[in-house]
C-alpha cells in the first residue's frame, strides 16, 4: 500500500511537469543575428514579455490557437500562428530588416517638417488618450538588474564586505496585479518577490508603469507630448513604414537646448490615431545620472493603444561609485474598461487637412450627442482639441479633484511574496534568466549568510553603543532610560559647538537634555485618505535643556536652559539664561564661519551682545499650507568689547569694533530693557496632494509662499524702554520659461508704524555677506552688502530674482550640461530712505566638483558701479540655504 501510495504521487509530480506546455523558442535577424529583448504578444490574451539578453524565451500557454506577434526596433513584426497542444512548441523566428515606405524628410528652410504637423496631432490628443481608458488591470512582471562598474579603492574593502564588488550581479524580480481607474488611482499588489534577500528588493513596477509620456513630465523630465512640447524640442520626419494595418511615422525628438530633464531620442506614432507605437528616448536626470526609457505598445484587443514591455537601462556615478542598472517590464492579462463617454475613435485635423471649417460648439455639441447615438468617430480641429478636453476634465472633476487630489495610490504586499521557491518562479517568470542572472542569484544566495552573520555582530556592537561609555562625555551620546525608550537622556556633541570669535575668544557650549515621549491619541476612526496629517508632529515629547557656554578671553561662563513641548501640530517653548546673541540672529553669520575668517582671515564678521532674557515661543500648523509662530521676550541688554586677537595668519589687518556699522549713528543700548513680541503667518496656496496607501500627504506644485508679519515693542510695559511697530509682507515665486529657463522671485516689504523707541536690534536687516564664501539662499540674500551698513526703523523693500538658463556661456557646449553645470543671472534691489538704491547684478554658474557653486557681482548706488567680488556657495535647490542643526531639538 505504501508503495502504491508512493507511485501515485510520483505520477502526479511527474504529469505536473509535462503538463507545462507552451511556446519557447529564439529570435533572430534574417542575417542570423540574435535580437535580445525583442518584445512577443499573444493577441489572444493581451499578454506580452520579451526574450532575455540571449534572445531566447519562454511562454506557458495553455491548450488552444494562439497568434503570436514578434517585433523590435527596425524590423518588420512577424506574425505566428501556433497549436499549442501536450508539450512545448520550439519556435525559433527570424525578423526581415524594416523597409521605410517614406525616407528621412530633408526640407528648405522655408519648408516646414511634417514632423510638426504630426506632433501637434499628436500632443492634442495626448490629453483624450489619459481620458480614453476608464480603468484596466493587469500583470507586471519585472527585472531588475544591476552592478558597480567603478569603485574607487578607499571604498573597494568596505564594499566588498558586503557583497558589492565590480564583477557581482544583484538581481530582483518581482510578480503584481496593477489597476489603474481614471483619473489619477493606481494601485499594486506584489505577488512574488525573488532575490538574494528581503532588503535586495527594488523591482518595484508602479514607478514605471503609473508614468505616462501622455503626462506634461515622467519623472520630472519633460514630455515629448507636454502641452508645452514645443518650447524644449524640435522634432524631424525619419519616414513611416507600415505594421500591420497600421502606417507608423518615425520622429526624431530633438531638444532646442540639450541639458538635464529633456528627452532625446525617437519616438513612433501610429497615423490617425496619433497614440504612442514605440518609445527610445534617453535623458539625464538629478546627480548626472543617465536614463534610457524604451517602451512597445499595443493596441489591445483593438480597444487601446498600451504599453506592453518596458525597458529602464540608468547609468550614473554617486559618490565616486560608479554602477549601472536594467530594468525590463513586461505586461500580461490587460483587461480595458473605456470611459464612455468619449468617442472610441477621434480623428484630428490640421491646417492643411481636407476637412476644415468647423466650429468648435459644435463640435462640443456632437460629442455630447455621441453618448446617445454611440457614434464611431468624431472630427475635430487640433488646435480646438485641447479646449475642449480642458473642459471636458473640469467637468469630470471628481470628490478626490476639488480635496486637491492629483493622484491615490495603494500598494500591498502578499504576505507570503518572499516565501516562493524556485520552482515556483520557473512557472511564473514570463522572461528567461539568463546565464549570467543565474550566475548571479547563486552568487547572492552564497553570500546572504555572511552578511546575516555580520548583521547579527552589528546589532550587538549598536546595542553597546546605547549604554554610557566615557567618551561619550567629550563626543555625546543618546541613552534610554527604561525598556520602553519613552525615557531619553542625551549629552550634545560638544565637539561641533567650539568656536572662536573676538568677544569671547574660544568659546563652547555643552548641553545635556532630559526627554519624555508622550503617545500621540490619534482618531482612528476617521479616514485617512481625506484628513492631510502630513502637517502632524511624528511624536509628542517634553524635553528640558540646559546648555552652559565657557568664554575663555573673557573667563566667564554662562548659559541657558530650554523647556519645551512639542504637541500633535505644533509646539510651545520657554527659554531663559544669560547669553550670547547677533544684533540679526537669523544669524547674519554662522558661528563656524565666523570662526574661519576670525583666525585666518582676520575678517571679524559678526558682531555680538548679551542679554538676560526669558523667552516665550509657539509654532501651530494649520494644514500643510497654513502655518503660524509668534514669540514675547524681555531682554537686558549689555554691550560687549572685543578681547581677543588671536589669528593662525597675520594679515597685518585690524579687527574691527565688535560694534554693527550703519549708515546712520547707532544710539546706545547698554543697559536697555525691552519687552518684544512678534507673530508670522505663511500661506502656500498651490499645495496639491496624494494618497498613499489611505494617507493624504502634500506634493509641492509650486513654490508660492505668502507671508505676513508684525513686531512689536511695548514702552513702559514691565519696565521697558522700546516702543515700536514692523509690519512685512513677503512673497515667493518661481515661473517656469520652457528652453529659457526658470525664474524665482522673492521679495519683502515692511515699515515701521511707530518708531519712537528701539534698540539696533530692532531694527529690520537684511541678509549681507561680507565673506567669500557664503551658505546663504541666493534668492534671499545679498552677495556684497554689509550686514548692517542699510539696516533701517523706516520704510523698506527688498527684491531678489534669479534666473537659472539652461544655455547661457558655458552651457552652451552641451557636454557642460550633462556634467551638472548650470548657469544663472541675478539681480537683487533693496530700498530704504538711506540706502541710494542699492543693487547687485551677478553671474553665477553651479554644479562646480557637483556641490560648488562661483558667483561674480557687482554692486551699485544709485545705479553707479561700486564694486564687484567672488563668492563661492554650495549648490542647492534654489530657495533653501545649508545649515548644520547641532542643536536639534531647538
Amino acid at each position: 500500500m505504501k508503495n502504491l501510495v508512493s507511485l501515485i504521487l510520483f505520477v502526479l509530480s511527474v504529469s505536473h511537469l509535462f503538463g507545462q506546455v507552451g511556446v519557447r523558442g529564439v529570435v533572430y535577424s534574417d542575417s542570423g543575428e540574435e535580437l535580445p529583448f525583442a518584445t512577443i504578444y499573444v493577441q489572444e490574451t493581451g499578454s506580452g514579455t520579451s526574450t532575455n539578453q540571449e534572445a531566447y524565451y519562454e511562454l506557458q500557454l495553455e491548450e488552444g490557437e494562439y497568434t503570436l506577434q514578434y517585433k523590435f526596433v527596425g524590423y518588420e513584426t512577424v506574425v505566428k500562428q501556433i497549436l499549442v497542444q501536450d508539450q512545448f512548441i520550439q519556435l525559433d523566428v527570424q525578423l526581415p530588416k524594416q523597409t521605410l515606405l517614406l525616407d528621412e524628410v530633408t526640407t528648405s528652410a522655408k519648408a516646414t517638417d511634417p514632423a510638426n504637423w504630426m506632433m501637434r496631432k499628436a500632443i492634442a490628443k495626448s490629453s483624450y488618450h489619459r481620458q480614453q481608458v476608464d480603468a484596466y488591470s493587469a500583470r507586471v512582471y519585472v527585472k531588475g538588474k544591476g552592478r558597480a562598474t567603478d569603485i574607487p579603492f578607499y571604498l573597494s574593502s568596505m564594499l566588498k564586505k558586503e557583497g558589492i564588488d565590480e564583477e557581482t550581479l544583484i538581481i530582483s524580480e518581482s510578480v503584481s496585479e496593477v489597476s489603474y481607474r481614471r483619473p489619477n488611482q493606481f494601485s499594486e499588489k506584489v505577488i512574488s518577490v525573488y532575490a538574494s534577500k528581503k532588503t535586495d528588493f527594488n523591482a518595484n513596477p508602479m514607478r514605471f508603469i503609473a508614468g505616462s509620456f501622455y503626462q506634461d513630465e515622467i519623472a520630472s523630465v519633460i514630455s515629448p507630448l507636454s502641452s508645452k512640447a514645443f518650447r524644449y524640442y524640435r522634432f524631424k520626419h525619419l519616414g513611416a513604414f507600415m505594421d500591420g494595418k497600421h502606417l507608423i511615422n518615425k520622429i526624431k525628438v530633438i531638444p532646442k537646448v540639450p541639458a538635464p530633464n529633456v528627452f532625446e531620442g525617437d519616438i513612433q506614432l501610429v497615423e490617425e490615431d496619433w497614440a504612442l507605437f514605440r518609445v527610445d528616448l534617453k535623458a539625464q536626470v538629478e546627480l548626472g545620472i543617465e536614463v534610457r526609457i524604451r517602451q512597445v505598445y499595443q493596441n489591445i484587443k483593438d480597444l487601446a493603444w498600451m504599453p506592453i514591455t518596458h525597458q529602464f537601462d540608468v547609468d550614473g556615478k554617486l559618490m565616486g561609485v560608479g554602477f549601472e542598472g536594467k530594468y525590463l517590464a513586461s505586461m500580461s492579462n490587460y483587461n480595458i474598461e473605456l470611459n464612455p463617454a468619449l468617442p472610441k475613435q477621434l480623428k484630428i485635423i490640421d491646417e492643411g487637412d481636407d476637412e476644415q471649417g468647423r466650429m468648435t460648439e459644435e463640435i462640443i455639441e456632437e460629442a455630447n450627442e455621441l453618448v446617445e447615438t454611440k457614434k464611431e468617430q468624431v472630427v475635430v480641429k487640433s488646435d480646438d482639441l485641447s479646449d475642449i478636453m480642458k473642459d471636458y476634465r473640469k467637468t469630470q472633476q471628481d470628490s478626490l479633484a476639488k480635496q486637491d487630489v492629483i493622484g491615490v495610490y495603494e500598494y500591498k504586499m502578499d504576505s507570503s511574496a518572499f516565501n516562493q521557491d524556485s520552482n515556483f518562479w520557473a512557472q511564473i517568470r514570463p522572461i528567461p534568466l539568463s546565464t549570467n542572472e543565474t550566475r548571479g542569484y547563486a552568487k547572492l544566495d552564497s553570500l546572504n549568510e555572511i552578511q546575516e552573520e555580520k548583521a547579527a555582530k552589528d546589532s550587538v556592537k549598536n546595542k553597546n553603543k546605547s549604554t554610557f561609555q566615557v567618551l561619550d562625555i567629550l563626543v555625546g551620546g543618546d541613552y534610554k532610560l527604561d525598556s520602553t525608550g519613552m525615557w531619553r537622556f542625551k549629552i550634545y556633541n560638544p565637539i561641533l559647538n567650539v568656536n572662536y570669535n573676538t568677544v569671547e575668544g574660544l568659546n563652547f557650549d555643552y548641553s545635556i537634555g532630559l526627554k519624555k515621549f508622550i503617545p500621540l491619541n490619534r482618531d482612528t476612526t476617521i479616514d485617512r485618505s481625506t484628513v492631510d496629517w502630513s502637517f502632524h508632529n511624528w511624536n509628542s515629547y517634553v524635553v528640558l535643556k540646559p546648555t552652559v557656554r565657557y568664554s575663555v578671553a573673557r573667563n566667564k561662563v554662562i548659559g541657558k536652559v530650554l523647556a519645551r513641548y512639542q504637541y500633535k501640530t505644533g509646539d510651545v517653548g520657554i527659554r531663559v539664561g544669560r547669553y550670547v546673541s547677533q544684533f540679526n540672529d537669523e544669524p547674519a553669520v554662522l558661528p563656524l564661519l565666523n570662526t574661519s575668517f576670525t583666525t585666518i582671515w582676520e575678517q571679524n564678521f559678526m558682531k555680538l551682545y548679551e542679554k538676560d532674557f526669558l523667552q516665550l515661543y509657539f509654532g501651530k500648523r494649520f494644514s500643510s499650507k497654513f502655518r503660524m509662530s509668534g514669540e514675547i521676550e524681555y531682554e537686558e541688554r549689555n554691550r560687549l568689547l572685543n578681547k581677543s586677537d588671536f589669528r593662525v595668519i597675520d594679515w597685518r589687518r585690524e579687527f574691527t569694533p565688535n560694534y554693527p556699522v550703519n549708515i546712520n549713528p547707532i544710539s546706545e543700548f547698554d543697559g536697555q530693557t525691552a519687552l518684544t513680541a512678534n507673530v508670522k503667518f505663511h500661506y502656500k496656496p498651490f499645495i496639491k496632494y496624494v494618497i498613499r496607501n489611505g494617507i493624504k500627504r502634500p506634493v509641492s506644485q509650486r513654490a508660492t509662499n505668502f507671508s505676513l508679519s508684525y513686531f512689536k515693542g511695548f514702552k513702559n510695559l514691565a519696565g521697558s524702554d522700546v516702543d515700536f511697530d514692523r509690519i512685512e509682507f513677503g512673497y515667493k515665486d518661481e515661473f517656469d520659461f520652457g528652453a529659457k529657463g526658470r525664474t524665482y522671485f522673492n521679495t519683502r516689504i515692511g515699515a515701521f508704524l511707530n518708531n519712537n523707541s528701539l534698540g539696533f536690534m530692532d531694527y529690520a536687516h537684511f541678509a549681507g555677506n561680507r565673506a567669500f564664501f557664503t551658505q546663504n539662499d541666493p534668492v534671499e540674500s545679498f552677495r556684497l552688502l554689509d550686514y548692517y551698513r542699510y539696516s533701517t526703523d523706516q520704510f523698506y523693500a527688498e527684491n531678489f530674482i534669479f534666473h537659472r538658463f539652461r544655455k547661457l556661456l558655458i552651457t552652451q557646449i552641451p557636454a557642460t550640461r550633462f556634467m551638472g553645470f548650470k548657469e544663472g543671472a541675478f539681480i537683487n534691489y533693496l530700498f530704504t530712505p538711506d540706502s541710494k538704491n542699492y543693487s547687485e547684478i551677478g553671474y553665477s554658474l553651479e554644479g562646480i566638483l557637483k556641490f560648488f557653486r562661483i558667483e561674480v557681482a557687482t554692486q551699485y548706488e544709485n545705479f553707479q558701479y561700486k564694486g564687484w567680488g567672488v563668492r563661492v556657495g554650495v549648490s542647492t535647490t534654489l530657495g533653501g540655504s545649508v545649515s548644520i542643526n547641532v542643536q536639534d531639538d531647538e
